[in-house]
């Protein structure tokens, strides 16, 4: 009896929970407000941080320390590049918080790539496969 009365309760409290609304904290921003332009200098400014990266990596100096160490220099070096792409989103009005997620995800998607292509390099050069 008990457990009918609280289902029934239950059930009749539905629609009043379903119905309540709830309200944005802070602002709120659409992805969609971006101008071709600051898309396209968003992309030229990533591919700089890719390219000063790739560059920086290929420097003889990192091949004589460890692969995880030469990662992070390497990530370090090029960090003015990739504040370009925080200004540019910043300057077109992102909140930063997401302009910080990207940036995340970028860092975090090329120390990968690079960690990857450094430890690949290390086993070729510890195999005597190149020198």
């Amino acid at each position: 009896m008990k457990k009918a009365l609280l289902f029934v309760l239950c059930v009749l409290s539905l629609p009043a929970l379903a119905a309540e609304k709830t309200q944005p904290s802070g602002e709120t921003w659409n992805g969609s407000e971006l101008s071709e332009a600051t898309i396209k200098q968003v992309q030229a400014d990533k591919y700089s941080y890719t390219q000063c990266i790739y560059k920086e990596a290929q420097k003889q100096g990192y091949q004589k320390i460890d692969s995880r160490v030469a990662t992070d220099a390497v990530m370090k070096q090029c960090e003015n590049e990739l504040a370009k792409i925080r200004t540019t989103f910043i300057d077109s009005g992102v909140p930063p918080i997401i302009t910080d997620r990207f940036l995340k995800k970028t860092r975090i998607e090329m120390t990968r790539q690079i960690l990857k292509s450094l430890v690949f390099a290390e086993a070729a050069r510890k195999t005597g496969a190149t020198q």
